[in-house]
This record gives C-alpha cells, sequence and structure tokens, in this order.
C-alpha cells in the first residue's frame, strides 16, 4: 500500500508538534528579566519580553535564576514598585512551581511556551 504525500507530510508535522512540548526551557530564559507587554498569547498565556518600557505603569514581570531562585516584580498596595523573592521548582519541561519567601503570599505554577531570546508566553496557574 501506497502512503499519500500528504498523508506523509500531515503524520510528520503531527509528530514533529507533539515533540515540540516536551522540549526543555532553553537557557536563554534563565537569568534575564521578563516583562509583561500586556499583549495576550495563545491559550491564556501573556507575552512577556527582556525590554522594559520604562513606563511608570509596566512592572509586571519576573525572573528565574540557575540557583533554583525567583524574582517576581509588581506594584505594592499603594502602587509602588516592589520585588517578591522566591524560589522556583521545574515541575515538567516548561513548567515552574513558584513559591515565595513571604508565607502570605500563594505561589502558583508558571507556564512558559514559545521562548526566544527576547521574548516568550507565560501564564499562572493554581
Amino acid at each position: 500500500m501506497r502512503f499519500s504525500p500528504y498523508l506523509f507530510a500531515a503524520s510528520l508535522l503531527l509528530a514533529a508538534g507533539c515533540k515540540k512540548s516536551e522540549e526543555p526551557t532553553p537557557d536563554y530564559v534563565f537569568g534575564k528579566s521578563w516583562y509583561n507587554t500586556y499583549q495576550p498569547g495563545d491559550d491564556g498565556h501573556l507575552i512577556f519580553s527582556t525590554t522594559n518600557p520604562n513606563l511608570p505603569w509596566f512592572h509586571d514581570g519576573f525572573r528565574l535564576n540557575t540557583d533554583g531562585s525567583f524574582l517576581e516584580y509588581g506594584l505594592n498596595p499603594v502602587d509602588s514598585p516592589e520585588s517578591r523573592p522566591g524560589t522556583w521548582q521545574r515541575e515538567s519541561s516548561q513548567k515552574y512551581r513558584i513559591t515565595f519567601h513571604d508565607p502570605s503570599r500563594k505561589g502558583y505554577l508558571l507556564l512558559i511556551s514559545k521562548p526566544t531570546a527576547t521574548q516568550l508566553q507565560a501564564r499562572r496557574d493554581n
């Protein structure tokens, strides 16, 4: 039985698409600050960039360090910039469990997708 070229091409694309979700997070994601661009990504993700636009209302971001430390950037209750230190643990290829040093701050699961050297998509889940 002969395979149709279209069926063969479709099976290759399907296999490549499945494999991509299992790829580990590239090293260039770590040790950089990632800032929320407030642009929607895929599946509820937001797009983050290494470039901070330096606008007063752009303070949402994070940093995964190679030593397992984590830093989240945000605004405090009086709208002043603050850093929230914590740690991360890899749960799977591009999923990280975030825990904060401040026990009153609830942790979350950080999902990363489509990372490049200057942009990635990220989503926070419980």
